[in-house]
Parts: structure tokens; C-alpha cells; sequence
């Protein structure tokens, strides 16, 4: 803390005092000088924290770029159509197989759905079973408005909200929107003022998820409305399936099916899966940028007076950000693909300048695009799906996972961060005493001087009053 103490008296232009508030100034200047040290301990080592962030986030930023560059589902770009979109629509992932299917659709999924009519209002009231009250059951497990909860006949521990004995229909509707199940319910107004409905439906298709009721005498079921739950039920190149949902995403590797409409008995629709447009290009694009980014911004923070006008924040301490050395070089060497060769005991290699990523003299990579269009043209894609390995040395040693420790919640950077983390507390806890015992240094200070400046003041005005005495006396002699 800055001290800077006020002056604690105040004397005429014809007494004798001393400048209080400058003197403790001058004096705690001084005694400041540690506090100020830890001040800019402080603020260095908060500058030390924001650049490891920035270090981990580039490296994030890399090893995702990495990780899809050794993705093989990175290269095997993958669009599904569909011969009729009212019956299926479709989407592949970058894995899935191209060819074609043949699909019909008998069912598809559906909800619960209830409607009741002949209210004349929202308020008007409902009859329920008196012994058991109204209770709906949502699959497996039954609610009663009594509060008493069921599951497969089973009494349960769990309760739920007790419906009042002269419920509205509204009351119902609401109590059943309270229990937080896989159901929702509504009154709407009909055909006229005096015409409301309930409606009671599944949130959830398919039997599994049915949602009946029962111990309501009030109101009219709406046949036309009532909707029973049941599972979709298709036949995929002449294999039957049956699902409770409309999306489908096992019945074909990495296709995604959703069911919209029911084909005609005979009648089959064909889904296709094919190549789509060519994305490495993008991939090692994508990993060419994050890697530079890295190296530029580990460039920078490691500058010295050596090699740049404004040294960085670890100039003086490069070896914080070694490790990103040891990523250049892994980097470099490459990547290894297959199996290994019996013979040789080795998995082949690549180097990065023939997949289109050219190394420069300053760490940097750039992008070459005749050598990717040569490889693209021949074998790319076949390469990219043998188990693809950036910096290996075993399989629990490549440059991804050296990365992934290091910018792990437990790794280098973390540990490092945390430090300098730990170290700020340490020198916050010495700030704050230090703090204090300033605090009283400055006080007893402004005691001392206020105390002499007081004894000063007392002297020059005894001083004055003598002087003025041997004046008189002067005076009295010399006029007789």
C-alpha cells in the first residue's frame, strides 16, 4: 500500500513548526521499498500466469487439430440421400460404407395421446375414483392423485402431489404437468366458449413409454383423437427391425436414419451412401495453422535481447516451454502408419513434406499444394485409415499423447500455473502483513514528528513570550 501521511498540526507564519506530512512521507518512501518489490513480483508473475494460458489454449487448439489430422473419418468424407425424403431421410458419418439400401417402413414410432371433451369451461369440475382417485400411468410407473407412486405393481418410497377432492378439470391438467414424468397435459377451448378439452399425451414414442389412464368419470373420450403408442417397425436390405424412436442410428454403421412415413406393402425405397467432397486439404490445413501458432507464439515468449527488440516473458527462463521443443521435434519426424513388418519390427513412414506440409528454417510449416494433390491423387485416403501416428516412438508414445499429458488437467502446464499460482498467495499473505506493519510504522511516525512539532510550538511560543517580556523591560529602563 501507498502511505502518505497528512500533516497532523498547524502553526502561524510567527511560530516555529516542522512539516509533519512531508517528513513521513520521505521516511515511508523508503520503508516501502520492500512492499513495492512484492507489488511487482506480483504483477510479473500474474504476467507469467496469462501467457501459460495462452501457451495451453494454443496447445489445446493443436492437439484437436492433430487428433482430427489421425482421424481416418477425417478423409472418408461420407453424404447419404434418399429416393423418397416423406419416408426417410438419412445422414453418414465420415466412417460410414458407401453402397445402397433398400428400406420399407410398416410403422412408425408414436406417443400417447388422449383427448376428452364436453367441458363447458376451463374451471369446470371433475369426478374422480374416490377410493383410488385419478391415476395415469407413464410405462412402467403409475401416479395416483391420492400421492402414492407404483412401479411394475410395486409400491414405491416416492410420492407425489395429493389432488384436492373437488378438482377443476384445470387442477387435473396441472397436477399432471407436476410430476415431472415423461407426459404433458392441456386444456383447450374447442369449437365455442363452452366447449374445452383435456388432452393428455407421451412425451416419449413407443410402447415402452405408453401413457393410460384411468379413475376419470368425467368428460367424453375423443375416439378420433386417441392415439395409441407403438414402435417403429421398417426392414433394412430384407432385415427386420423395431425401435421406439424414429431415429435410427444402429441398424447401419455410422448411417443415421429418421423415419417420417410408411412405405406401401411391396414397395421399397433406396437409401445411398457415397463419397462426398475431399476434405484433407482442409485437415492439414487446419493442423499446419494450429502448429504455427504455437511455434509463433512460443517465438515471442522466448525472445531475448539476443535475437528481438522486446524479449519475452520467459527470456530469461526458456526451459518453462521446453516441452514445446520436444513438440517440434516429434513434429518433425513425421508419421508412421499399418502394422508393424514382422521382418523389420518397424510400421511405415511418411514424412510431412510428402503429405503437402513443408518445414521452415524458422520452425514454421508451410503448406504445399502441388505435393498434397500428388498424394491425394494416388493413396491419401488408404494411408489415412491404417492407424495414422504423428511422432511415434511406441504406441503409448506419439506426439498426441505427449501432448494430451501435457496440457492435461494434471500436466506440465497446469503444474506450472499452479505454481506460479501458489506462489502469488505466498507473496499476497507477505503483502498483506507487510501491510500492516507499515501501517503501524507510519503511525508511530506521525506520532513522534506531531509530538516534537507540539514541543517545538511550545518553545518558540515561551520564546516568544520572553522576548516580548525583556522588550517591555528594555523599554521601561530606556524611558526612565
Amino acid at each position: 500500500m501507498a502511505v502518505s501521511p497528512s500533516n497532523s498540526s498547524s502553526s502561524s507564519s510567527s511560530t516555529a513548526s516542522i512539516d509533519v506530512a512531508g517528513i513521513v512521507q520521505q521516511l515511508m518512501t523508503a520503508e516501502n521499498r520492500p512492499l513495492d518489490t512484492i507489488k511487482t513480483k506480483i504483477t510479473q508473475q500474474q504476467v507469467v500466469i496469462s501467457d501459460l494460458g495462452n501457451v495451453r489454449s494454443k496447445v489445446a487448439t493443436f492437439k484437436d487439430a492433430l487428433s482430427n489430422f489421425q482421424n481416418p473419418n477425417s478423409y472418408n468424407n461420407r453424404v447419404a440421400s434418399t429416393s423418397d425424403s416423406a419416408v426417410v431421410s438419412a445422414t453418414a458419418s465420415n466412417g460410414a460404407i458407401p453402397g445402397s439400401y433398400t428400406i420399407q417402413v410398416s410403422q412408425i414410432a408414436a406417443a400417447s395421446k388422449h383427448a376428452l371433451s364436453g367441458y363447458s369451461s376451463a374451471t369446470t369440475p371433475v369426478t374422480v375414483d374416490g377410493a383410488a382417485g385419478f391415476t395415469l400411468t407413464v410405462g412402467t410407473t403409475t401416479y395416483s392423485t391420492k400421492g402414492t407412486v407404483t412401479v411394475n405393481g410395486v409400491a414405491s418410497a416416492s410420492t407425489v402431489a395429493v389432488l384436492s377432492a373437488s378438482p377443476t378439470v384445470t387442477d387435473l391438467s396441472n397436477w399432471i404437468n407436476g410430476l415431472g414424468a415423461n407426459v404433458k397435459s392441456g386444456v383447450v377451448q374447442t369449437t365455442s366458449s363452452s366447449q374445452w378439452a383435456l388432452t393428455i399425451e407421451g412425451t416419449q414414442t413407443g410402447t415402452a413409454n405408453a401413457v393410460t389412464y384411468a379413475g376419470l368419470s368425467t368428460g367424453t373420450v375423443n375416439a378420433d383423437a386417441t392415439v395409441v403408442a407403438r414402435n417403429a417397425q421398417f426392414t433394412l436390405n430384407g432385415i427386420a427391425f423395431e425401435r421406439t424412436t424414429n431415429t435410427v442410428t444402429d441398424a447401419v454403421g455410422g448411417l443415421s436414419l429418421n423415419l417420417l412415413g410408411t412405405t406401401a406393402v411391396g414397395v421399397s425405397k433406396t437409401i445411398t451412401i457415397a463419397s462426398g467432397p475431399d476434405n484433407s486439404e482442409k485437415t492439414i490445413k487446419d493442423l499446419v495453422t494450429a502448429y504455427n501458432d504455437l511455434i509463433g507464439l512460443h517465438k515471442t515468449l522466448t525472445a531475448n535481447n539476443a535475437n528481438s527488440t522486446k524479449p519475452g516473458t520467459f527470456a530469461a527462463n526458456p526451459t518453462m516451454l521446453a516441452f514445446i521443443e520436444d513438440i517440434k521435434s516429434r513434429f518433425s519426424a513425421g508419421l508412421s502408419y499399418g502394422a508393424v513388418n514382422p521382418s523389420t519390427g518397424q510400421r511405415s513412414s511418411l514424412s510431412l513434406a510428402s503429405l503437402g506440409m513443408d518445414l521452415q528454417r524458422d520452425g514454421t510449416v508451410q503448406f504445399n499444394s502441388i505435393s498434397h494433390a500428388a498424394i491425394k491423387a494416388s493413396n491419401l485416403n488408404v494411408i489415412m485409415s491404417q492407424n495414422v501416428n504423428v511422432g511415434y516412438i511406441s504406441d503409448s508414445n506419439t506426439l498426441l499423447s505427449f501432448v494430451n499429458t501435457a496440457s492435461g488437467s494434471k500436466g506440465l502446464l497446469s503444474q506450472q500455473i499452479e505454481s506460479q499460482n501458489n506462489s502469488i498467495r505466498d507473496l499476497k499473505t507477505r503483502q498483506g502483513s507487510l501491510e500492516t506493519k507499515l501501517n503501524a510504522i507510519q503511525n508511530n511516525y506521525i506520532k513522534q514528528y506531531s509530538a516534537l512539532n507540539a514541543l517545538l510550538f511550545q518553545l518558540s511560543s515561551t520564546s516568544n513570550s520572553l522576548t516580548s517580556a525583556l522588550d517591555a523591560l528594555t523599554n521601561n529602563n530606556n524611558n526612565n
